[in-house]
């Protein structure tokens, strides 16, 4: 067996303009309305399934109020985070790199590879053109 067909991850890393922060910006903020629209209607919905439960099951109101406290505030802790990042975004630099995630790419090994330069595989985007493929452990 000479050759072995393997996966391997790839870094994606984005090159910060001013476009990209404000696309990822407004991506963040658009997840931050989502989460405000679904705390109003779980609001909307908790105040009619209490008043429905006051008639039918008044011992069932304890636990559904514990229940939608616990999906209020998990929307809640999303939004914060979501606000983190937006305050993140905006002290990004020009020209630095963000970890945009990692994709599988399918490759060979061969007998008298280097392990290091088979791994290690970047992809650099600037605005959503690929600017750069780069192996930093390969020289």
């Amino acid at each position: 067996m000479g050759v072995l067909t393997i996966k391997r991850p790839v870094v994606v890393k984005a090159r910060v303009t001013e476009n990209f922060k404000m696309l990822a910006a407004a991506e963040v903020q658009e997840g931050i309305k989502k989460l405000e629209v679904e705390l109003q209607q779980l609001e909307f919905h908790s105040k009619r399934m209490l008043a429905e439960l006051e008639k039918q099951n008044p011992q069932g109101i304890a636990a559904a109020k514990q229940h939608l406290d616990s999906q209020r505030q998990k929307r809640l802790d999303s939004k914060n985070q979501l606000l983190g990042k937006l305050k993140e975004i905006g002290k990004w630099a020009n020209g630095s790199e963000i970890v945009q995630g990692t994709l599988e790419t399918i490759t060979e090994l061969k007998v008298g590879d280097t392990w290091s330069e088979v791994f290690g595989v970047e992809v650099i985007l600037c605005d959503d053109k690929i600017v750069e493929i780069r192996n930093p452990q390969k020289r």
